[in-house]
């Protein structure tokens, strides 16, 4: 019972210091489920309706109706289900209208019923609230009413882009779903194939087999694009994929880290009762009694900690995953939380910092009691760095500031290890914002230097039309090198004299046109040269190709492999003049049903709104870590106060004032803030650059990792900020000594 009621008292009389410990624990927490629980809740929602509604792997046309699926189905061992679409223009907006299908890219209604009488039409969310549309009303479609029923999501739209190669959605563009019967009263309708592979494993080999047999039939093929690469499909994933990639091993590492720290907090905070543990244990206590005793405090803090930090994550997430998926349309799964998640984020800090307190407790309480009676765990003692220092050389403040840092190595450590994580998760929000901006401005859109790009649904040819002044020719396929299917990246035929994109050497030579580029992150991630030779696989019709590299060229992010026009025609088999896309740089008039889609980079501001997820990342990930660093430096700053109560009372009767004693003691701490803010930096940069390979890797996106230097230093003025700021509520505390402690530690 006695033990108990110190227990109370202790966390009382240190309650910040506690306070900060259990706010530490409590981030940890709150970010792991936080983390884990958006990224598991999304990837339910993406891959559940995938799977349970069966998304195509693969969508094409043909020139010809297939005249039987079900044989082909066969020989492929695929499911292929042809669907018919119509798009009908509507004041303020257009309607594509599919007929409904039964085997793959099954809707999934989201509100009211699903089609049962002619005339029903089912439309997709966004399409309805954009137009003023109700379930129970009508909407006429070339003189033809239909009623609504209900809206819907289709597997084969989650991010609806009118074309295939569309980068942003069309304003007022939606989707509908009528049965077959109904959709046959619009003759010019078209058929188009989706296909969804029996076997999982292996869809680049599938896509080929399946490619050659429709060849083979005499099929000519447009439209021809797996899952993978088109957009409808991909953007969700990919953003899912990023983000939990990213997400998990960043809460996991700043979870451990957190514990880490809050390991080593407990530990000075044992070391520093080494007395009263001997007093204990000389008058009777046994080491099993004094150990419970001890644990009660770290194990009450990360349990207190980790229950709190679980409770507010859990009304956190549903936002989060509501922002995320504000433009894609999936059906509503509920928010579920793992049980293993919510019982690690609780029980993994008790356990690491359990631990570790134990170890602690137990090496104090081998020590014989008259040992530990004598003070030795908290007398500061001369060692080897105070030595080498040689400090009779400066001034009684320099003196003192130094040896108050080096005679507590644990402290010092604890201090520029705290600062470097928090300065490591600040740099990083603010690298990846700056490198997201950079794939995005330098690569994405600054490549171009005509800015409008149009894809053709077949390969066309020169003879057969004028490219008009201000616009090029391209022709490209998506392949991968030999033996590594997730790099993906697209070898592209150019005019020697093309103009439409840059193309710039490292350090921003002029590289030829004529001859086979590499861009830099597709070279570096095949850890190619200049004059090495890349071998890579066509992902349409798995042939096999080889090419030398004759120019590296700057880029951020963007996979590109860039030869003359002629070369790669005569290298594909194809005739002279064969082109697939157009670059011009202004808007070309051509026929709307050739075309499988239109990027438009003239407008880089309607790029934004994608990152939005991503300027909510950096938002928080600055605000986390300002506040790792304000809960550090005052955990550490008080328990430098605590540790020299004596040292202060004494130079407070020795005539030391209050600012005289902030600056002697406070700022001895500025040079291990100096030192963590750039050991931050280093680490930062091991880190991101072992994140961002295993997310390339993950979803065959490259971000690069770009310091930039303004941001260096936005960063090394919050986190100084904050130490100053933290000095000052500290300095509180130190006024709050007295003078008679010094006497009273002289009587002792």
């Amino acid at each position: 019972m006695a033990l108990r009621k110190r227990l109370w008292r202790i966390i009382k009389e240190n309650k910040g210091r506690y306070i900060g410990i259990v706010i530490l624990i409590l981030l940890g927490s709150f970010y792991f489920i936080a983390a884990t629980g958006v990224a598991n809740n999304l990837e339910k929602m993406v891959v559940g309706f995938a799977e349970e509604y069966r998304q195509e792997d693969l969508t094409f046309s043909t020139d010809i109706p297939i005249e039987d699926i079900a044989a082909l189905e066969g020989e492929s061992g695929t499911l292929i289900e042809a669907y018919r679409q119509y798009d009908v223009k509507l004041s303020g907006g257009e309607l594509r209208l599919l007929s409904l299908s039964s085997k793959i890219n099954i809707p999934a209604v989201l509100s009211g019923r699903g089609l049962e009488n002619p005339g029903d039409i089912l439309l997709d969310p966004y399409f309805c609230q954009k137009q003023g549309l109700n379930i129970g009303g009508q909407i006429e479609l070339n003189g033809k009413t239909f009623n609504i029923v209900g809206t819907m999501a289709v597997p084969n739209y989650v991010f609806i882009l009118k074309n295939l190669y569309d980068v942003l959605p069309t304003s007022g563009f939606g989707i509908g779903i009528v049965s077959g019967a109904d959709i046959e009263a619009f003759p010019e309708a078209v058929t188009v194939y989706g296909a969804r592979f029996k076997d999982r494993e292996n869809l680049n080999a599938q896509t080929a087999k399946l490619h050659g047999l429709l060849s083979e039939k005499g099929y000519s093929l447009s439209e021809w694009l797996d899952a993978k690469n088109n957009k409808r499909v991909s953007m969700p994933w990919s953003n899912i994929s990023s983000m939990k990639s990213m997400s998990f091993p960043v809460s996991t590492a700043f979870f451990l880290l957190s514990c880490l720290i809050v390991g080593v907090m407990i530990m000075r905070i044992v070391k520093s009762d080494g007395v009263v543990i001997g007093t204990l244990y000389a008058q009777g206590y046994r080491r099993r009694e004094l150990t419970r005793h001890y644990m009660a405090i770290p194990v009450l803090l990360s349990a207190a900690g980790g229950l709190a930090g679980t409770l507010l994550a859990l009304p956190c997430v549903r936002p989060v995953v509501d922002s995320m998926l504000i433009y894609y349309i999936l059906p509503d799964k509920g928010i579920t939380f793992s049980p293993l998640n919510l019982a690690l984020a609780v029980l993994m800090p008790v356990a690491f910092i359990g631990l570790s307190s134990f170890l602690i407790i137990r090496k104090i309480l081998k020590k014989p009691a008259v040992e530990l009676m004598k003070g030795d765990e908290q007398k500061a003692k001369v060692n080897f760095i105070e030595r080498a220092l040689r400090l009779d050389r400066y001034s009684f403040n320099t003196k003192f500031q130094i040896r108050e840092q080096v005679r507590s190595i644990p402290r010092l450590l604890f201090l520029v290890l705290g600062v470097s994580a928090a300065s490591m998760v600040l740099l990083y929000g603010f690298t990846f914002n700056y490198s997201m901006d950079l794939v995005m401005n330098r690569g994405a859109l600054e490549r171009y230097n005509y800015a409008i790009e149009y894809n053709f649904k077949e390969v066309q040819n020169l003879q057969d039309r004028d490219i008009p002044e201000g616009a090029e020719p391209y022709n490209s396929f998506r392949a991968y090198p030999e033996g590594r299917e997730t790099v993906e990246f697209y070898l592209l035929g150019m005019e020697p004299d093309s103009v439409g994109i840059k193309m710039n050497g490292i350090g921003g030579t002029e590289l030829s046109r004529d001859q086979v580029n590499i861009t830099y992150p597709l070279a570096s991630r095949l850890k190619l040269k200049k004059g090495d030779t890349i071998h890579f696989v066509n992902k349409l019709d798995g042939k096999s190709y080889s090419l030398t590299i004759d120019g590296i060229i700057e880029a951020y992010g963007e996979q590109y492999v860039f030869m003359p026009l002629d070369e790669f025609n005569r290298m594909t088999g194809q005739p002279l003049g064969s082109y697939r896309t157009v670059l011009s740089n202004r808007e070309l008039d051509f026929d709307e049903s050739l075309l499988a889609g239109v990027m438009d980079a003239r407008d880089p501001e309607a790029f934004e709104d994608l990152a939005m997820p991503t300027t909510l990342i950096v938002a928080s990930v600055t605000a986390l870590a300002v506040l790792i660093a304000v809960i550090i430096i005052f955990l550490v700053t008080s328990l430098m106060i605590d540790e020299s109560r004596n040292t202060i009372s004494l130079l407070k009767v020795l005539g030391y004032r209050e600012k005289e004693l902030a600056k002697l003691i406070l700022n001895s701490s500025t040079p291990a803030v100096f030192i963590g803010f750039w050991l931050g930096l280093p680490f930062m940069l091991a880190f991101g650059n072992n994140l961002y390979g295993y997310v390339a890797e993950m979803i065959n996106m490259v971000i690069p990792m770009i310091v930039n230097p303004l941001y260096v230093l936005i960063s090394f003025v919050l986190i100084f900020a904050v130490y100053e700021i933290t000095k000052r509520l500290c300095g509180r505390k130190l006024a709050k000594i007295s003078m008679s402690e010094a006497l009273k530690a002289g009587t002792e």
